[in-house]
Parts: C-alpha cells; structure tokens; sequence
C-alpha cells in the first residue's frame, strides 16, 4: 500500500510517498527516490539508513499530520485532503479558520500581528513541542483576525492558536 503525504518548504508544495518493500520502504520525494531501511526501537524514533549513512528521526503525529526531527530540520507532513476544514468556520463566517496546536508544546515565537494579510503556507507561530521545532503556516492567504497565544505561553492540543479569514 502507498501512503502519500505533502508538506511545505518556504512557498514549493512537496508530495512525499511511501511504500513498503520487503525490509525496507521506497521512498519518494518529488523526482528522487531513496530505499530506506527503518528500525522502531521505541515509540517516536525512528533509526534510519540510506545507503552508507544512518540517521535518527524523532516523529509525532496527530491525526492525518506527521511531525519528524531528523538532521536539525523539522517536517509537517500532511495527507492531502480535497477541502480541509478548520473548527471555527462556522463561526467566523465564510472563508474563516482557526489554526490549533498540533500537540502541547511551548510557543516560541508569534511571526503575524493581528490585521496582517498572510500568504498561504507563510509561518504563523513556532512551537516547540517533543524536542522539535514546529512551525504553524497558514493554510491559505488571507488576514490575521486574532491572536490567541504569546511567546512564552504553554499551549494543549487543540487550543486556538491564530483565526485568520481567508481571502
């Protein structure tokens, strides 16, 4: 069976697909492919090789997200979906979303003030959350309604982050 997630790095949407092949799993990111051998040897880390080298990933998920640490560089990976939703659409009215914490962590920064108009897939918050660095982006482009969070401040899963109404 292949699984296949996307994620994002700076404005270039990436598909990474996966599937299993004997012993290992073939993966494929964009154009490259890489036969990866992988070792559970406790829940959230994984240890990896790629052909001669071996690497350590720290992952987390939360529904249809996977969050992985490997190499000094954090991923969000999501199932794609036809239309995502966000709670508190109804609320805001059409276009309107919240973005929520992933996992508890700790907010390390806050990128946006409220009014701003945002890009899709710019960074909203960064959290630390597991030993990884994550960073909340805005689904679609459109503008900061609310803040609900500050630097500093510890987040649970699920705790409204950031309302933007997209345009």
């Amino acid at each position: 069976m292949k699984t296949e997630f996307t994620y994002q790095v700076e404005d270039q949407i990436k598909t990474v697909s996966i599937q299993r092949d004997g012993d290992c799993f073939q993966v494929t990111v964009g154009e490259h492919s890489y036969r990866i051998r992988a070792q559970r040897p406790e829940h959230g880390r994984l240890n990896l090789q790629v052909g001669d080298r071996r690497l350590r990933a720290h992952v987390a998920s939360d529904g249809l997200r996977r969050y992985v640490a490997m190499a000094g560089q954090t991923w969000t990976l999501e199932r794609p979906q036809p239309q995502q939703k966000r709670r508190g659409a109804a609320a805001g009215g059409p276009g309107a979303g919240s973005l929520e914490a992933a996992m508890p962590g700790l907010v390390l920064d806050v990128l946006v003030t409220e009014g701003e108009e945002v890009s899709q897939g710019q960074p909203l918050v960064l959290l630390s959350a597991m030993k990884m660095e994550l960073r909340i982006a805005a689904p679609a482009a459109g503008r900061v309604v609310k803040i609900h969070c500050q630097a500093g401040q510890v987040v649970e899963r699920g705790q409204v982050l950031v309302e933007i109404a997209q345009s």
